[in-house]
C-alpha cells in the first residue's frame, strides 16, 4: 500500500530493500531488559548498531516512576531524547526539568544522573557516540 502521492519501489530498484524489515521497528517490536542497576531501569536492545553506522549507536531506556540512575560518568559522549514522562536531569553541579521533546547532550566524563519525577513512566532515546550500548 502506498501514501496518495507516492510511488512504491521493487525491490531491484531499491538499494536499501534488503535491510527494510531491519529499517522500521515498531514499539511492541522492541525488546526491553531490566538493568538492576535501579529501580525500574529498562534498557532496549541496540536500534541502531555498528550493523547500521559505526559513526554512532541508539537505544531507548525507560524508568518507572521513581526510577533513575545514580551520579555517574563515562568516557564516550551521548544524549538524551526525551519521549514520554517528566524527570530531572543532572549534569556536573546543575539540574534541569525534562519532558517529551527536550534533548540533552553530555559529553564524555561529565558527571549525570537522571530520575523519573512524574507517576508515569520515563522515556528517551540514548545516542552514542561513538557507538555503544550501554547496560550501566
Amino acid at each position: 500500500m502506498t501514501m496518495p502521492g507516492t510511488k512504491a519501489f521493487a525491490a531491484k530498484e531499491n538499494p536499501m530493500s534488503h535491510n527494510v524489515l531491519q529499517n522500521v521497528i515498531a514499539p511492541e517490536e522492541i525488546v526491553w531488559h531490566e538493568t538492576g542497576l535501579g529501580p525500574s531501569f529498562w534498557v532496549s536492545d541496540e536500534l541502531a548498531g555498528d550493523n547500521y553506522s559505526t559513526r554512532f549507536s541508539a537505544q531507548l531506556t525507560k524508568f518507572g516512576p521513581g526510577g533513575g540512575s545514580s551520579p555517574h560518568h563515562h568516557d564516550y559522549n551521548h544524549a538524551f531524547c526525551f519521549l514520554r514522562g517528566a524527570g530531572l536531569v543532572q549534569l556536573g553541579e546543575h539540574c534541569w526539568e525534562t519532558k517529551a521533546g527536550t534533548f540533552v547532550k553530555v559529553p564524555a566524563n561529565v558527571v549525570h544522573s537522571l530520575k523519573n519525577v512524574g507517576s508515569d513512566e520515563l522515556v528517551f532515546l540514548v545516542i552514542y557516540d561513538p557507538p555503544h550500548v550501554a547496560t550501566d
